[in-house]
């Protein structure tokens, strides 16, 4: 994870969560013996870039870029290339080199206004190799490495915009639950059901559920308003009927409806639609009394 990326971008450049002059982001270079396993390996990094935007729940457009010299020699791989990505991708040629990669992939989203928030990268370096004395041996002479410079998700402020511009396409704008801060929030109706919520709460943190009671001395309807402004994928109503019966009405975001769970089925509703994607434990406090408040200057 490159924690310390910086550009010497100018004035005008800087845009948002798009153009940034410090940014963070995966990185990872890999050497190659030649073109020949350089391309192989670029075939199954470019996939695996591609495939995160599944993982996000965002659609990628594709841009292959190169050298005319490079597509003439290469044409049938870069054929193949594209066609097991399975969708049409812009090829740009080039008349000659002016870079240090001689071909590159890079897959972006489209903002709002149609312009490409582009995050995974894959490139070729024919450059950096020579160019900084990197060698490698094959037991009888040295030989300078092709290199390719890849990221499988981009920068993760890019990540950021490509998710909230996609969000702002949706009916009902959300974070996929397994990205969402709070992914379930309990709301009792008293003073009397907090300790049950606070209950709940823990049991769903030892499954790595990021849960949150809202206790504050709001009106429930004020307090459920401050769940859908926080995009909650999941909030629950809880009173006196809930505790006796132990099965709660579950409001679900991405639906916009209300449906009946046991606090199991619950859990095993929220826990399989994270899946095997990553696991953060709660990072705000278990009440939301204690959150951030911001407010308008």
């Amino acid at each position: 994870m490159s924690t310390y990326s910086f550009r010497r971008e100018q004035r005008g450049e800087v845009m948002g969560l798009k153009r940034q002059r410090a940014f963070t982001m995966p990185d990872m270079h890999t050497a190659t013996k030649d073109i020949e396993q350089a391309k192989v390996e670029f075939e199954k990094q470019a996939k695996l870039g591609y495939a995160t935007g599944g993982d996000l729940g965002v659609s990628y457009e594709g841009a292959f870029r190169m050298t005319r010299e490079f597509y003439d020699e290469n044409r049938e791989w870069v054929e193949s290339v594209v066609a097991d990505l399975g969708k049409p991708v812009l090829l740009e040629l080039l008349p000659e080199r002016h870079h240090y990669w001689s071909a590159k992939i890079d897959f972006a989203v489209i903002d709002g206004l149609g312009r490409p928030i582009e995050n995974p990268t894959v490139q070729i370096d024919v450059e950096s190799a020579a160019r900084f004395g990197i060698e490698y041996s094959d037991g009888q002479q040295t030989h300078h490495p092709n290199i390719l410079h890849y990221s499988p998700s981009g920068s993760i402020e890019r990540v950021m915009a490509a998710l909230l511009e996609h969000a702002a396409t949706q009916d009902v704008p959300r974070l996929p639950t397994w990205l969402s801060p709070t992914q379930v929030r309990f709301i009792p109706v008293s003073d009397d059901h907090v300790d049950y919520c606070d209950d709940l709460v823990a049991r769903l943190a030892e499954a790595k559920i990021r849960a949150d009671v809202d206790e504050r001395s709001e009106t429930v309807g004020k307090r459920i308003a401050k769940a859908e402004r926080d995009w909650v994928p999941y909030y629950v109503v809880v009173g006196d009927r809930e505790l006796e019966a132990g099965a709660f009405k579950v409001n679900r975001r991405e639906s916009s409806d209300e449906v009946s769970l046991s606090f199991d089925e619950l859990h095993e509703l929220v826990d399989d639609e994270i899946g095997e994607r990553p696991r953060r434990p709660r990072y705000l406090p278990a009440h939301v009394s204690g959150h951030p408040h911001f407010t308008g200057a």
